[in-house]
């Protein structure tokens, strides 16, 4: 009995095709937004962004007039008042209103105000870097989910066909034309790649739990990403290695960052610079009090029309000169210079790690797809061996041993060329995020 070179080809072959769509289906797009707005890590730098926000308010407040307001009640006890000649028992109270402004700092308010706003500004900047890592990350994990999929397909397959051959050699065995043995071996085969499929569908498992993990889910079980849309056939991407490194140097938040960060320090030195000019500072005071005696010998006016004669304004206008102070202000400006020259470190260190990443993606993104395109011509090969082996084991030319030594040769050949497909995808996708092109994978 020939086994059937069509249901074989069908079946063993079939890992080109997607999986159905399970409970819930997350594409890589909605990973994404997830991540963007339940990450821990993200969700601390966007806390980080409110704080200098704040920040960014105080310091455009600062030009507005201080204003606060005071009550003071006293009780004396006094052992001896003239008037009476005896001691005597007083409560007095003062009301009043205090106001300060600040005229001139040496332009400081100003510069405090320019610094918040570059603040934020690098804030917002971190949190895009966070957001940045997170999504080369979750790429690579929803990649690896796709491939073992797909190797699961091709486990089941081969499995299929390890059933199928049980069967037709149990029943040769029958009509006496293969022995005990052919049986064993073929029943060895489908416990085999039973396991196969078992082994594939925990590695799914585990790159799904990996997967929630990185998203912070809260359990993996009713999690599952959706069917995706890829192609048999890939092709590289004609990329300008210098139009790349010129886009990723000017667009990626890790080098605005560090410029910013630059920005900063330099507002830093000038506020610090400040501390040596004058100040000046307005002021104004409204007040009024009244005086209650409890011996009836000392005479006082009533209550309101005390307050109506108490009444005082105050305006004052005061100059503040730096002279001395134990050279506080020129170890601060020296502080703040050191603080730029690391900066300056930073984001040079920066833009040289955005230069070497290219390189990098450039140089993983051709040398993958050699390997991709070698694994291919690999498995087109050892496909069309294991068709010649299918034709003769049907023929009785060859032994079980040998067929299934073309077939493993094969599902190698086959998986391997998964494996490079799918890590050429992820070094695609790694160059095309530096290219400025969003990371998105088309869904079924």
């Amino acid at each position: 009995m020939k086994i059937n070179y069509l249901f074989f080809t069908i079946i063993f072959f079939l890992s080109n095709k997607s999986y159905t769509q399970q409970t819930q289906d997350w594409t890589i797009e909605d990973c994404i937004t997830y991540a963007t707005e339940n990450n821990l890590t993200v969700q601390h730098n966007k806390f980080n962004e409110e704080l200098v926000n704040q920040d960014k308010k105080m310091a455009n407040n600062a030009w507005l007039p201080i204003i606060s307001g005071n009550v003071d009640n006293n009780f004396t006890i006094g052992a001896y008042n003239p008037t009476i000649r005896q001691g005597y028992y007083q409560f007095s109270n003062s009301t009043g209103i205090q106001s300060n402004i600040n005229i001139y700092r040496g332009g400081q308010v100003k510069l405090n105000k320019e610094k918040a706003e570059i603040d934020l500004q690098a804030a917002k900047t971190q949190t895009e870097v966070t957001i940045n890592d997170i999504s080369i990350q979750l790429t690579n994990y929803y990649l690896t989910i796709l491939l073992n999929k797909e190797l699961k397909k091709v486990a089941e397959a081969n499995l299929e066909v390890s059933r199928l051959l049980l069967d037709q050699n149990n029943k040769r065995f029958k009509i006496g034309k293969v022995s005990q043995a052919v049986v064993a071996q073929s029943e060895s085969e489908v416990a085999q790649t039973a396991r196969d499929v078992v082994t594939a569908q925990i590695e799914i498992e585990r790159s799904l739990l990996n997967l929630s993990i990185l998203l912070q889910l809260n359990s993996y079980k009713d999690f599952n990403i959706s069917s995706i849309k890829i192609p048999d056939e890939l092709s590289s991407r004609l990329y300008n290695l210098d139009e790349v490194l010129a886009y990723a140097q000017n667009n990626q938040p890790v080098v605005k960052n560090g410029l910013l960060q630059m920005q900063s320090a330099e507002k830093s030195i000038e506020i610090a610079k400040t501390s040596l000019l004058p100040s000046i500072t307005g002021s104004y005071n409204f007040g009024t009090n009244y005086i209650q005696y409890f011996n009836k010998e000392l005479r006082q006016k009533a209550f309101a029309v005390q307050l109506g004669n108490n009444i005082t304004n105050v305006f004052g206008l005061s100059l503040s000169v730096p002279i001395w102070n134990q050279y506080a202000y020129k170890i601060n400006i020296q502080k703040a210079k050191i603080n730029q020259n690391m900066v300056e470190v930073n984001y040079k260190q920066a833009k040289q790690d955005v230069y070497v990443n290219v390189q990098s993606a450039y140089f993983e993104e051709t040398s993958s797809y050699a390997s991709y395109t070698s694994m291919k011509e690999a498995y087109n090969y050892a496909k069309i061996s294991y068709e010649f082996a299918l034709k003769s084991y049907n023929a009785g030319t060859i032994n079980l041993y040998d067929f299934n030594r073309s077939r493993t040769d094969a599902l190698v050949a086959q998986s391997k060329m998964l494996q490079a497909k799918y890590n050429y995808i992820f070094k695609q996708k790694v160059l095309d995020f530096y290219a400025g092109i969003p990371i998105t994978l088309e869904s079924e």
